[in-house]
């Protein structure tokens, strides 16, 4: 008897033993997959978010839905910082990020960017050229196909040593660009006037002040033109970047914005060639009865968490002296919606737009009855995103012809031949 209760002990301690190992497997076996799913879920977001933005952005407005382990390593349920939309709170958010943020963009630094803003060291006293493979840019017609960057850069093998000077390279009757500003006196507030009736069903209109303009076109925008538009800039996502100054050939220098900490991408060749982006462009030409000449390429941006643009002016008395002359006016597309911040305000206004995907808003830079005077009224801003990520595109329109001018290299920008 004794023997059996022995033997009853031991098999109750051995299955006691035996649970507990077995308790001990299961709770190393949940963290090694629970640690091999965080893996993945960090992967996934660094690809998706270095390859795939937009659908990065989709996952963020399902982030209650997913478990929260996944959800924190994806980075879509950021650590609650900010509770109340506040201005002394979003402030407080941006910069606890920014200097996140400046740490992370360190491998998006734009090409040429310099902490002093300045542009190559330069004399219209010498001409030579500085490209390895100016001889043979030449015998491709690069001098022909790319003026602007072949003339600055590689002057002897193009025979335009002339035209270093932009004065002379730039000048509105070499280039046969009209004198003529796009607006008579008068002409961009009767265009303003016309845009409730005329697109007031089609685009769900909005007149938030008349004086100065500032309209809201809720659905602008289809959602196959706003996919176009993102995924045909992939790849060249930058630090957003200032106008440094400028040398004796017109280069411009750049440098990292402290003011404004967004990434950036430029519309170019495939973007500029797909019909969904120009299909925005004639819906734009058609509204503002600007031609499309006109206009700066699509810049697209992103917004992270934090990430803003402190008040500022779209346009300078510089420019006017531009052969394409001022941005006159601002067409901003929303290209996503975003959680909570990100509006673009107008301080001096009393006016903050709220993003929403296909939405737009259109103001201008100058005054209706005198096109070259600047309007300091439309100083704005893009506060702070809180929670989300916010696309949108600058879809800036001048005064003169700004594409002929940027290809002969007269707005600053010199693209290189690749783009």
């Amino acid at each position: 008897m004794v023997v059996k209760m022995k033997e009853s002990q031991q098999n109750k301690q051995t299955k006691k033993i035996a649970k507990t190992v077995s308790s001990i497997s299961q709770y190393f076996i949940y963290v090694a997959v629970s640690m091999l799913m965080v893996c993945i879920a960090f992967t996934v977001e660094v690809l998706l978010r270095r390859y795939h933005p937009t659908i990065h952005s989709r996952l963020a407005s399902y982030q209650e839905f997913i478990p929260r382990p996944i959800a924190d390593s994806l980075g879509l349920m950021k650590m609650k910082i900010i509770q109340q939309s506040s201005k002394s709170n979003q402030n407080n958010v941006a910069d606890v990020v920014n200097t996140k943020d400046e740490i992370a963009v360190e491998k998006n630094i734009p090409k040429g960017a310099n902490a002093q803003g300045k542009p190559r060291d330069v004399s219209l006293k010498t001409c030579t050229d500085r490209h390895v493979q100016c001889v043979d840019f030449q015998r491709q017609g690069e001098c022909e196909n790319n003026p602007g960057w072949m003339i600055v850069n590689c002057p002897h093998s193009c025979k335009s040593c002339h035209l270093l000077d932009p004065k002379v390279r730039c000048d509105r009757d070499r280039l046969g660009i009209k004198k003529d500003h796009v607006y008579q006196p008068g002409d961009m507030n009767a265009m303003f006037e016309s845009i409730e009736k005329t697109y007031g069903k089609r685009y769900g209109v909005t007149i938030h002040s008349r004086d100065p303009w500032v309209v809201t076109f809720d659905n602008f925008l289809t959602d196959i033109e706003i996919e176009s538009l993102i995924e045909s800039v992939e790849g060249n996502w930058e630090r957003s970047t200032d106008t440094g100054s400028s040398n004796e050939f017109g280069e411009t220098g750049r440098v990292l914005s402290q003011s404004r900490t967004s990434n950036n991408a430029w519309c170019r060749q495939r973007c500029n060639n797909d019909p969904n982006v120009q299909n925005i462009q004639r819906k734009i030409e058609e509204i503002t009865w600007v031609p499309k000449n006109n206009y700066e390429s699509f810049q697209v941006l992103r917004y992270e968490i934090g990430q803003k643009y402190s008040p500022h002016h779209d346009a300078s008395p510089q420019q006017v002296k531009l052969s394409c002359g001022a941005r006159i006016l601002t067409f901003f597309l929303y290209l996503s919606d975003v959680d909570e911040g990100g509006e673009t305000a107008f301080p001096g206004l009393n006016i903050a737009i709220t993003p929403k995907k296909g939405k737009a808003l259109l103001w201008p830079s100058t005054f209706s009855d005198d096109p070259n005077n600047i309007d300091q009224r439309t100083v704005h801003e893009a506060r702070p995103v809180i929670r989300g990520t916010k696309f949108a595109a600058n879809a800036w329109i001048h005064s003169h012809d700004y594409e002929y001018s940027n290809k002969m290299g007269c707005t600053g920008t010199f693209d290189e031949l690749t783009q």
